[in-house]
């Protein structure tokens, strides 16, 4: 009896630490398990941001203007540089520079979020102040122009990649052209187009993500242009192929 009472209790001693041990390596297992969300790095997923939070990423945008708009057909990279800060209530501030140099534009404006579960969407409306210039070429051109965009966007994420669809409008609200000693301006508010865009948000390494995308610009002035301001009265669809790494 003595013997199989020791026997019962060492068991039972060898159950516990068993249990125990299981215990501990589960825990581990479960601190150690990825816990990335894609929600959290991305510049295109409409997400609900932190207050206070700050967020910017860095590319590049390839793109083809069409040739009766140029004389002859560009690739023109677009480098860009694009801001976000939390703000309360699902509010974020959104910024954006995009530049080529002899042309450039600086975007800012709010943006709306609601996200729930995979899915999310986005609102918002951004002033832009665009200048270019060209003087080389036989051409002595200037040009400055407030331009509005009002946006929207939907976007579904899975754990380490998001698809976002994103839309807007562009009105021009004022335009100043100048060639030469001839200026010209104009106050009145006007359509310029739309675009539609189409992005894909990836994690590569640890918690940095990649984005990448296609943006149709369909308008009767692109911007990055503008220092030879087409007289053309007429839309053209416009291509860009976009890439930017999230800091």
């Amino acid at each position: 009896m003595v013997v199989l009472r020791k026997m019962i209790l060492r068991l039972g001693i060898v159950i516990l630490l068993s249990t125990g041990r299981y215990i501990t390596i589960c825990a581990q297992e479960q601190s150690s398990r990825d816990t990335f969300d894609i929600a959290g790095p991305t510049i295109h997923y409409p997400y609900n941001s932190k207050t206070s939070r700050f967020l910017s990423s860095a590319g590049l945008s390839m793109v083809t203007p069409p040739k009766d708009m140029l004389e002859t057909a560009v690739e023109a990279p677009l480098a860009n540089f694009h801001i976000i800060y939390g703000l309360p209530r699902h509010f974020s501030l959104e910024g954006d520079i995009t530049t080529i140099i002899v042309s450039n534009q600086l975007r800012l404006g709010p943006r709306v979020s609601f996200s729930q579960r995979n899915f999310g969407l986005k609102a918002g409306w951004d002033l832009a102040y665009a200048t270019g210039f060209l003087k080389h070429f036989g051409f002595n051109n200037s040009t400055r122009a407030w331009i509005h965009y009002p946006n929207f966007s939907a976007g579904y994420k899975m754990q380490h990649i998001a698809f976002t669809l994103e839309a807007e409008t562009i009105l021009v609200s004022s335009v100043t052209t100048k060639s030469g000693d001839s200026k010209l301006t104009s106050s009145k508010i006007f359509l310029n187009g739309y675009t539609a865009a189409f992005y894909i948000e990836q994690r590569l390494h640890r918690n940095r993500v990649f984005a990448f995308g296609f943006k149709d610009n369909y308008v009767k002035y692109y911007w990055p242009t503008w220092m030879v301001f087409s007289t053309f009265n007429r839309f053209y669809h416009i291509p860009e192929l976009c890439f930017s790494w999230i800091l």
